[in-house]
């Protein structure tokens, strides 16, 4: 029970410091701010989701609604405006024991360039005083002491969400009645995702037919990824070799003349950036100057100034589409890049949108025109697939009992454009949550309860996908 105590008492000293340091950086203006492509549909289905395990014990009904009519792929900082309904989200979950919690968006303004967004967070719990409403946002500042002996807190979450919205240009207000709720209001105003020019997509399917002659070397060690990419480079009729080892992919670029590099930047051993900075040490221009293009399931702002450094020219998003692919060979093959330096840019990159209502029902069409249309490739993927997601229950329980946080990060990380690429969203977000707290606070409890509840979701989804594979094979 001490041990217990101690544990909890630490948890708590933990959630205090990150809240001081997040607050102190926003107060200084060092709290960076990125400029992302993002799915907001999604994003608000992650949040809705991960609210949802809060809910423990409690009898509360979690309504969520999104207006159909706000665009899918926006630009802004998604972490952020994470941050912030979680963080509204679980003050309304955790102040309500019976009754409702809802987040509901509406859009409310529209132009070619940008949108505005309204944001309702809405309670049936305690309620604010009115005197206490004027100082809501205020640091360390709550309703009353009851409220810190009961619920806890530092006082810090509104203030750091009030900084956040402002720094984000936006507006946030409240609204509440004693015993009866509270209703947190937002808006925020977004750029609109960019789409491609049709003249660009018309030229790919004109080039199509010329990368044949192309040479090129893949490094990757995720065997569904490996599966995938051959067999597209081969539909293609490029010359191809794909290996995991630093050693080996660095004698084939001396013993062959290669076009494009595709590199799988987190693998084990040597990661992507290391072998990037070989490659541009090499005393042969052919091979120092080869245009490197990474392979990655997260690429940020401060990803891309890394990438810069070490050399590598681009990079696709993991999991990326034939099109995609197929553009990086036709940007990047034919003409070498006049610098090795980053020429890529944090452009939109569609999502998959999962249906929220029936987490085991799946759709995998797009995955078959992935496939060529071809259902016995697609039955290939999803053998492939269910073995990479029981290698990793395998491995993350074993990383778990260990506690060996930095292997079960490498695990969730290897894991997650898998889970992206056949849709399985559920499943993702929680391999992304585990991955988040391997890098963050390293909670034991919370990430062993994420991986129980991927054990319990898994059989689900596999059955799903066996169904839905037998579907297509039908329909062909």
């Amino acid at each position: 029970e001490q041990i217990h105590a101690i544990q909890a008492a630490s948890r708590s000293m933990m959630e205090v410091i990150n809240e001081l340091l997040e607050y102190s950086k926003l107060g200084d203006s060092s709290e960076e701010f990125d400029e992302l492509p993002f799915n907001i549909h999604n994003l608000i289905r992650e949040v809705a989701y991960l609210c949802e395990t809060l809910i423990v014990d409690k009898e509360i009904v979690f309504k969520v609604k999104i207006d159909p009519d706000i665009p899918t792929n926006l630009q802004g900082d998604p972490s952020k405006l994470s941050q912030v309904l979680l963080n509204l989200l679980g003050n309304a979950i955790k102040f309500v024991d019976k009754g409702s919690v809802s987040l509901s968006t509406h859009l409310i303004a529209l132009n070619k360039d940008k949108c505005s967004i309204e944001f309702i967070v809405e309670d049936t719990g305690i309620g604010i005083p009115q005197k206490d409403l004027k100082h809501i946002f205020e640091a360390f500042r709550q309703a009353d002491q009851h409220t810190f002996s009961k619920y806890g807190g530092t006082g810090l979450g509104l203030s750091i969400v009030k900084q956040i919205v402002d720094k984000l240009g936006g507006a946030i207000s409240v609204q509440s009645e004693q015993q009866k709720g509270t209703q947190f209001t937002m808006t925020l105003d977004y750029a609109l995702g960019k789409k491609e020019p049709s003249q660009m997509k018309a030229k790919k399917q004109e080039n199509k037919q010329s990368v044949d002659t192309l040479k090129v070397l893949v490094f990757e060690d995720n065997p569904l990824n490996q599966w995938l990419i051959k067999k597209r480079l081969k539909s293609w009729g490029c010359t191809f070799f794909v290996t995991e080892h630093a050693t080996e992919g660095l004698q084939i670029l001396d013993d062959e003349i290669i076009d494009v590099v595709f590199m799988d930047l987190h693998m084990p051993v040597v990661d992507g950036y290391e072998i990037t900075r070989r490659i541009r040490a090499n005393q042969q221009e052919r091979i120092s100057k080869v245009p490197v293009i990474a392979l990655t399931a997260d690429f940020s702002a401060g990803d891309k100034d890394k990438a810069s450094e070490d050399g590598i020219n681009d990079f696709i998003l993991k999991p990326y589409t034939a099109e995609e692919l197929l553009d990086k060979l036709i940007q990047y093959g034919f003409t070498k890049p006049e610098s090795t330096h980053f020429q890529g840019t944090l452009k939109e990159k569609e999502e998959i949108i999962p249906k929220a209502e029936e987490y085991t029902q799946l759709d995998l069409t797009e995955v078959l025109e992935d496939c060529m249309g071809e259902v016995e490739m697609l039955a290939e993927l999803v053998e492939l697939y269910k073995r990479n997601a029981l290698e990793f229950i395998g491995k993350a329980k074993l990383h778990l009992q260990n506690k060996d946080f930095e292997q079960l990060q490498f695990s969730t990380h290897k894991l997650k454009s898998g889970l992206a690429m056949m849709q399985t969203q559920n499943l993702l977000i929680l391999v992304q949550q585990l991955h988040e707290h391997c890098k963050t606070d390293r909670n034991y409890d919370q990430m062993n309860f994420l991986y129980q509840q991927f054990v319990t979701e898994y059989p689900r989804v596999e059955f799903a996908l066996d169904a839905e594979v037998i579907r297509l094979k039908k329909e062909k």
